[in-house]
């Protein structure tokens, strides 16, 4: 049976990352184009290797590209977009946000402005540049998908974290009021929030015990991979609670 997400386009950003090259790859497997922002190409192809011979050949069919971008310039998100646009003949389906950061913990009696500020960045001003651009071509095709990924501390803060819980409920936020304003166009647009992930990074500080109880990235990439097909066409202004035994 025909994938309706085949010969789709996807931008996946932090797709270098532990989530991201999940989804990338779970994308790519369903017959989408994904594109990925990347500071430097060396950082992509050290992820990515599109030859017969990398990763046991599962990336062989060249469904995922790459364009030098700077995620949390707003003027570099434009020009990676606008090269995706037009090597897609104005065509861009689907966007999944992913990149993002956290921070050590401090009181807010503690935290300097620029811990602040790059939180906010980090998650929140890199989730918007994506979406304001994508928006734009979406609306014109009457069609588009975007999932961006939440936190717990977004919905509930947490102790020492308020610069990340704060970047993460904008993101929520986001969400829903794309969801109101551009539900008359076709698009559609939801949260995914994991627990804590079962990651290279996580499993440096987590015990055997811990990781018994987190979410795998694939797990993840599952749930995205839903809400874009036909499927959750009528899913919008969701939070898609992916917590496992968290």
């Amino acid at each position: 049976m025909k994938s309706d997400t085949k010969d789709k386009v996807a931008i996946v950003t932090g797709g270098t990352g532990a989530l991201g090259r999940v989804v990338a790859h779970k994308l790519a497997e369903q017959g989408v184009k994904v594109y990925i922002p990347t500071l430097t190409m060396d950082e992509f192809n050290h992820v990515f290797d599109n030859s017969s011979t990398a990763d046991e050949g599962e990336f062989k069919l060249r469904k995922i590209f790459a364009f030098d971008c700077n995620a949390f310039d707003e003027n570099s998100v434009k020009d990676f977009v606008d090269s995706v646009e037009i090597q897609e003949k104005g065509s861009i389906d689907y966007l999944v946000n992913t990149v993002g950061g956290i921070h050590a913990p401090v009181n807010i009696g503690d935290l300097d402005t620029a811990t602040f500020d790059k939180m906010f960045t980090f998650n929140f001003k890199s989730t918007f540049f994506f979406t304001r651009e994508c928006l734009k071509i979406m609306k014109r095709n009457n069609f588009g998908r975007i999932v961006s990924i939440g936190a717990i501390a977004g919905m509930k803060p947490e102790a020492s974290r308020f610069p990340y819980s704060y970047s993460k409920a904008g993101v929520n936020w986001l969400m829903d009021t794309i969801s109101e304003e551009y539900k008359d166009y076709n698009i559609r647009a939801n949260t995914v929030m994991p627990s804590i992930m079962d990651t290279p990074a996580n499993r440096e500080w987590g015990s055997e015990e811990d990781i018994k109880k987190w979410v795998k990235p694939e797990e993840v990439a599952e749930a995205i991979s839903f809400l874009i097909s036909d499927n959750g066409n009528s899913i919008r202004s969701s939070i898609i609670k992916v917590f496992g035994n968290y």
